[in-house]
């Protein structure tokens, strides 16, 4: 279980712009906000470590 729609329109706007990946610069694609926070949220939620994290979240 994520993140609604209803709390994510609520967390978002306090974050911090994230920086766009620069072409010129190989590295990983990063990873959305909210998929940073859905997982988050399941690690506290669950008290797994976060190498458990399941690859889906």
């Amino acid at each position: 279980m994520g993140l609604t729609d209803e709390q994510w329109s609520l967390i978002e706007p306090l974050l911090p712009a994230r920086k766009l990946k620069r072409e010129d610069r190989p590295g990983r694609t990063p990873t959305p906000s909210r998929a940073l926070w859905d997982g988050i949220l399941w690690i506290l939620r669950t008290g797994a470590q976060w190498s458990e994290l399941p690859r889906e979240k």
